[in-house]
């Protein structure tokens, strides 16, 4: 492996022009520096990418850099969320071309610019063996201006994007790794696989590289093609942030039945002083 950073941190903003409420992301994108700020171990470094940077001042750091970006946002046409993904995947790859001519880090994050990671994740990184890559599978699903309760997950990597952490010298592989959910048109045929099963890949996907990609809940299938495994990080990494109505997710929700919202009640954990240190939670 390299001896650069031994993770990049990536992270896309969605632009002014399309945030319901530019203030609160603006303060949410905020809280989601300060998790990263608060690692442990600072062998890591931090890509935004954005067309306008947020309305507070950026951190002074030489593992930093805000990256400005001027290309024109993708038409809503008649779907948000894809045109949401579009915008992030632009910004993820510009983000990713800087992290590796600067810096050249050992594995790279794809990290929403709402959610917040744990202090000791990095930490816990610069100490593990040089696996393909690493999933996280236990997080933290909270909802927006929610004082005092989270729910726990064991399928953190099935409802967030940030839950994958990619070997950077794999990142650029490509494979057929863009589904539906990335825009892809698929026939009849393919449109029954893809609803039948969750965790596959598809006949018919569109190719991308490992990296720029938003099928996370095929990541263990995307691997597989390339001729790895995923590792699973053995403790709750990341908190993903829901129902702010800010991200592309609040706009492309399913409705929640009966059991899911039992199993939701049943998760339910108080947020500790604990908590609250470990992911800045607040």
């Amino acid at each position: 492996m390299n001896q650069g950073p031994r993770l990049a941190f990536l992270i896309p903003i969605a632009s002014p022009r399309r945030a319901k409420d530019w203030r609160l992301a603006c303060a949410y994108f905020k809280q989601t520096l300060s998790s990263i700020l608060n690692s442990t171990d600072p062998n890591y470094c931090v890509v935004v990418a954005g067309h306008e940077p947020p309305d507070f001042e950026l951190p002074q750091d030489s593992r930093f850099k805000f990256l400005s970006l001027d290309h024109p946002l993708p038409p809503l046409e008649n779907e948000y969320y894809l045109a949401a993904i579009k915008d992030k995947l632009i910004k993820l790859g510009a983000a990713w071309n800087y992290a590796k001519s600067l810096w050249n880090p050992q594995y790279v994050m794809k990290l929403d610019w709402d959610d917040l990671v744990s202090s000791r994740l990095v930490d816990w990184l610069v100490s593990a063996e040089d696996e393909a890559g690493y999933l996280i599978k236990h997080g933290w699903v909270w909802r927006a201006r929610s004082r005092y309760l989270v729910q726990h997950t064991e399928q953190f990597d099935r409802v967030c994007g940030s839950c994958l952490i990619i070997r950077s010298d794999l990142a650029d592989k490509t494979g057929p790794f863009l589904h539906s959910c990335d825009g892809t048109k698929f026939d009849n045929m393919s449109q029954q696989i893809e609803a039948a099963d969750a965790h596959s890949l598809v006949p018919g996907a569109g190719t991308s590289t490992l990296l720029l990609n938003d099928s996370h809940i095929r990541a263990d299938a995307q691997f597989a093609y390339l001729g790895h495994r995923l590792a699973i990080i053995p403790f709750s990494a990341a908190v993903w942030r829901i129902s702010h109505g800010n991200n592309a997710s609040s706009q492309h929700h399913r409705m929640e039945s009966l059991r899911m919202f039992l199993g939701r009640i049943r998760r339910t954990r108080l947020i500790t002083p604990r908590l609250k240190n470990e992911f800045m939670l607040g």
